[in-house]
């Protein structure tokens, strides 16, 4: 069942063509394991594997192995991402190979319309900044935020920002004027109104002026 399971996890990565299911399936016969879809997928030849993908999936899930597939990617890259993540901190090989390999398995989930992990969505983004900082910015800095990055994402969700954001108060309003006053300013308003509608109107000097200038004599 380990051995179908890690095949599930390259599957979900893309790192396992669809020509080597059928061989995967018929590992999985020798070891025991069976279903309908696990038999009728290892009968498939290599060059005949259009609907290997959709067999493998069915296999997986009447073997109880993998249901949910979305979550089961989200767990695989999760575990890659964190896999990194640990041998960064433990200085483990070269930290730029880890931290390529962290953002790129976070910004495939974050990458979706609609992301599997949303959660992940900011981190992904911060590594990926990181990642393009860390040649023109101060190198010691960024790899410390890097380190902080990698501590964050190994603590689990809920997940911190990297770099915390500045919060600033918003502009108190200005005091409201007082209730007489507004009442003083409407009375105002509405006499000027009145009075406008009251007084005549007076007559418009234009057509004299178009008349003694304009209408030849």
């Amino acid at each position: 069942m380990d051995d179908l399971a890690h095949a599930a996890e390259l599957f979900v990565l893309r790192e396992l063509d669809d020509e080597d299911l059928s061989m995967a399936a018929a590992e999985a016969l020798a070891r025991g394991l069976d279903s309908p879809a696990l038999l009728e997928l290892a009968c498939l030849h290599r060059t005949d594997c259009g609907g290997a993908p959709e067999l493998f999936r069915t296999a997986l899930a009447e073997l109880d192995v993998v249901n949910d597939w979305t979550a089961w990617e989200v767990a695989v890259r999760v575990g890659r991402a964190r896999h990194h993540a640990t041998a960064l901190l433990s200085d483990e090989g070269a930290s730029t190979h880890h931290l390529g390999a962290i953002t790129a398995q976070l910004l495939e989930l974050a990458g979706y319309p609609d992301s599997p992990a949303p959660d992940l969505e900011d981190l992904a983004r911060e590594f990926e900044s990181l990642s393009a900082y860390l040649e023109f910015a101060d190198p010691p800095k960024i790899r410390e935020e890097i380190r902080q990055g990698c501590r964050i994402l190994l603590a689990g969700p809920p997940y911190a920002p990297v770099i915390p954001q500045m919060v600033t108060t918003p502009p108190a309003r200005p005091p409201a004027r007082p209730a007489r006053w507004r009442r003083f300013v409407a009375a105002l308003r509405s006499r000027r109104a009145l009075s406008a509608e009251s007084s005549p109107r007076r007559p418009s000097v234009l057509p004299a002026i178009h008349e003694r200038c304009c209408v030849p004599r």
